[in-house]
């Protein structure tokens, strides 16, 4: 049915007319900030933002053409080394496309849709953050591991190129002290990570640190140690968060260097840095790493960790996430009954020595029988200590043996055993025969 104004009654029509007024006044009002708007000032406010702990560089600001859009083109992020002997890390964007969404904040939410070109890779997602929630969509493809703040994570730079996906719902809450902050028994959300193929760590040059409780260990590597590098052929790597846990559920690599073998699931906090953490290490090196990275090989398998069953270093993982405790314990499967079952610990063994009866002194009879000694205790068993560090590990000793007899029966020098026929031996060492029950001693 054909509309036509003129079918509208006068007071319709006025109403109208303002509405289109205020629709007309709404849209030139938008594009003319978008036009207006100093974007130079954005690009020092990113920069005063971040200047604290880095160096940044930025090529230029660009304003779209679409309310709400601008583009960061050359944005470079510089970590400052601490000491003489670091390795500045460099985060490198080719283009930021950042579109502000201008309907969400009408509603109190700021939207940010971002599209990032990263060397060959490109990063595309949103982040929304309401006083409410927090939600976080991302993907990324072809990223370039060097170009991204990998040290800071693992301690190590890392090259290849890295895939990866994270969705995440974190809502806010009041905490403990009544201030509003993120609620993570509460979330819920899944990450992603991949290296298809050629990923390193490492680049021969970044020692990597480490912070140990333990003082003199710390002094042992308070210069950091000494790493080349480890190739990875693959890497995949899934985690879920949910129901107040995160849980790495799938972990495998493939390497030519090594193995390595992850089990980790932490029960979350409020405060995400007092979440108990539970996890295992297990690793093995390859003869082809020893041979071309000997200091790097050296490095992993000299960590004081035991070997498993499954011919592995372990490393079990535990303690809240802010100090997590790295204990030289078999775990993981070995430690639930594995294949083998978990090794034994050391013991120490010893003979007790046999009793050596004497005879009475001059003028004083000797009792008729001679009862015999009590039995001595074996030392208990040493064991390992539950809170034992990595390379505190205590050594096995092989139990002592008994003295061995030579042949004709005669016992070896220094050898606590009876002499031949069971007789006992006088303080000159000469053999006496047995004394029966009832009979008087010869003197």
């Amino acid at each position: 049915m054909a509309f036509s104004l003129s079918n509208l009654g006068p007071r319709t029509r006025k109403i109208l007319r303002y509405v289109g007024f205020a629709v007309l006044g709404l849209v030139t009002f938008v594009f003319a900030f978008q036009l207006a708007f100093p974007f130079g000032r954005v690009k020092q406010r990113i920069i005063d933002a971040l200047s604290d702990k880095y160096d940044v560089t930025i090529g230029d600001v660009e304003r779209g053409f679409i309310p709400g859009r601008m583009y960061v083109k050359a944005l470079t992020i510089r970590t400052r080394p601490v000491k003489a002997d670091d390795v500045a890390t460099t985060f490198y964007v080719e283009q930021l496309e950042v579109d502000l969404g201008l309907f969400a904040l009408l509603h109190g939410t700021v939207s940010v849709k971002i599209d990032a070109k990263i060397g060959p890779g490109h990063l595309k997602g949103t982040i929304a953050l309401s006083k409410s929630n927090t939600s976080i969509d991302l993907n990324g493809d072809d990223l370039p591991a060097a170009n991204l703040p990998i040290k800071e994570a693992v301690g190590l730079p890392m090259s290849g190129k890295l895939r990866f996906a994270l969705a995440l719902e974190l809502p806010n809450d009041k905490n403990k002290a009544g201030k509003v902050g993120p609620n993570w028994p509460k979330a819920e959300g899944a990450l992603e990570l991949a290296c298809p193929s050629g990923c390193v760590i490492g680049d021969g040059k970044t020692k990597l640190k480490t912070n140990l409780k333990n003082a003199r260990q710390q002094a042992m590597a308070e210069g950091g140690i000494e790493f080349g590098k480890v190739n990875i052929d693959t890497l995949f790597a899934n985690i879920e968060i949910k129901n107040g846990k995160l849980d790495v559920t799938k972990f495998e690599t493939k390497s030519g260097d090594g193995e390595l073998h992850v089990d980790f699931d932490a029960a979350l906090n409020q405060d995400i840095m007092q979440s108990t953490v539970t996890g295992c290490l297990r690793f093995s090196v390859t003869e082809a790493l020893t041979k071309r990275e000997p200091k790097t090989a050296s490095a992993i398998s000299l960590t004081g960790a035991p070997r498993g069953p499954d011919n592995l270093f372990h490393i079990k993982l535990e303690g809240p996430l802010r100090e997590v405790r790295r204990l030289a314990l078999v775990c993981g499967p070995s430690a639930q009954g594995g294949a083998g079952g978990p090794p034994a610990r050391p013991n120490l063994t010893v003979t007790p020595d046999q009793p050596v009866r004497t005879t009475g002194g001059a003028g004083i009879p000797p009792p008729t029988a001679l009862p015999p000694p009590p039995a001595a205790a074996p030392p208990p068993a040493a064991a390992i200590p539950e809170d034992a560090g990595v390379v505190d590990v205590m050594p096995a000793y092989p139990p002592i043996a008994p003295a061995a007899e030579a042949p004709g029966g005669a016992v070896q020098p220094g050898s606590p055993g009876p002499p031949p026929g069971g007789g006992q031996q006088d303080p000159a060492g000469t053999p006496m025969a047995p004394v029966a029950p009832g009979a008087p001693a010869p003197r």
